[in-house]
């Protein structure tokens, strides 16, 4: 039997930011799955297709035949602390999937220089205090790397720092250096986290439950990352480019515009303007386009090929809620329904009705049972997670082999 493990990082969400110290990353889910698959089938064939969605952990879930060149940055983090941003230089034959695409694609794990801490408290500090300019270093240094014509996608996620991208901008040397640096190459935000800048359902009113700071406290650091992004904005304007045709082969999300970013102004209440902090808003602002990450890695990595040669295909989240559009477990499922596959998830929670899943494409899931009595299904961190992953990994090819 052919199988295709193509899982996300799995990781625990509280306030709906995964903290990936606490979780295991896409490689290390589908090598785990794979190892306890092989312990009971050991005579069917496994193929290893982690697919990141833009969040820590980016460039470790590229294949590393896909990988041309490899380089590690070093930035500051939110406060100062020591930090890192992996990036990829893409082979040709992984990173062309477009016509008339002459550049190189770059892939930049920015999401790591700003991941959220596991420490409420070291995060609520972040929020209060932090600055965005690591990420801005990171993508400063990517720039400089990449030649006109390039690609350079960077992967961004949820953080607690809350500046509305005010570090950034002048990492990148303010409106006129950050176009200078942009101008002629391509950049495309994969995005792991598309919510707002600000408003209701942002990502400031998501530190609450990050950070454990009172509510006013994060009002007043969302007022004020909204109020600086919506000055600046009109400084930047002018920034858009005319795309070329998507280095990923997926056409951009239903809802979506030629330039990726789904059609509506970009302002702080706007898809996908929250992440990195507002980040987001300010590199959109300068023309980069915005794409759900998981689609954005799928393409990259050819999940669309993959699936064709397997007989099965099995997905892996940490924790899947209610809404499951543009995520890993939409994006894979997607992909087997339409070759008629079944699609199999493993979650350590899930909260999605069999309805929901049903129309994302997944025919069974399973969950892992907390270590013990009244614990919770991360609990023990990696290693342990990779080792009941193992067990499942059993289970699953007793259960689904043929």
């Amino acid at each position: 039997m052919r199988v295709l493990l193509a899982p996300g990082t799995m990781s625990p969400e509280p306030g709906g930011a995964p903290i990936t110290g606490l979780g295991l990353g896409a490689r290390g889910v589908a090598e785990a799955l794979a190892r306890g698959w092989s312990r009971a089938r050991p005579d069917d064939a496994l193929a290893l297709l982690p697919i990141a969605d833009g969040g820590p952990g980016l460039t470790t879930a590229i294949q590393p035949s896909a990988v041309e060149d490899r380089a590690v940055l070093d930035v500051p983090g939110p406060l100062g602390q020591a930090r890192q941003a992996p990036l990829v230089r893409l082979a040709r034959a992984a990173g062309a999937r477009g016509e008339g695409l002459g550049g190189a694609t770059w892939v930049l794990d920015a999401a790591s220089a700003s991941a959220v801490p596991a420490d409420r408290r070291e995060a609520g500090r972040e929020a209060q205090r932090g600055s965005t300019r690591g990420l801005g270093e990171a993508v400063r240094q990517a720039l400089e790397c990449a030649r006109e014509g390039d690609v350079l996608v960077v992967g961004l996620a949820r953080a607690a720092a809350h500046d509305g991208g005010a570090g950034l901008l002048d990492a990148l040397g303010g409106p006129e250096g950050a176009r200078a640096l942009i101008a002629g190459r391509d950049v495309v935000l994969a995005l792991a986290d598309t919510a707002p800048l600000g408003g209701m359902n942002g990502a400031g009113q998501g530190l609450i439950a990050l950070t454990g700071l009172a509510p006013a406290v994060v009002q007043d650091l969302d007022r004020g990352a909204c109020s600086w992004a919506s000055a600046l904005l009109p400084a930047l304007a002018g920034g858009d480019h005319a795309p070329k045709a998507l280095p990923i082969g997926q056409a951009p999300g239903a809802g979506m515009g030629a330039k990726g970013h789904r059609d509506e102004p970009l302002r702080p209440s706007a898809w996908g303007t929250g992440a990195g902090g507002g980040a987001a808003i300010i590199l959109r602002a300068l023309g980069a386009r915005a794409l759900p990450g998981a689609r954005v890695m799928a393409g990259l990595t050819g999940l669309e090929a993959a699936a064709e040669e397997a007989d099965l295909v099995i997905t892996a989240v940490g924790e899947a809620y209610d809404i499951l559009a543009d995520s890993v477990v939409d994006v894979v499922g997607a992909a087997a329904s339409r070759l008629a596959l079944p699609a199999v998830l493993v979650t350590g929670l899930s909260a999605v009705p069999r309805g929901e899943l049903g129309a994302a494409g997944i025919v069974s899931q399973y969950a892992l049972t907390p270590a013990g009595d009244g614990g919770q299904w991360f609990d023990g961190g990696p290693r342990v997670i990779a080792r009941r992953l193992e067990g499942l990994g059993e289970r699953l090819a007793r259960t689904w082999s043929r």
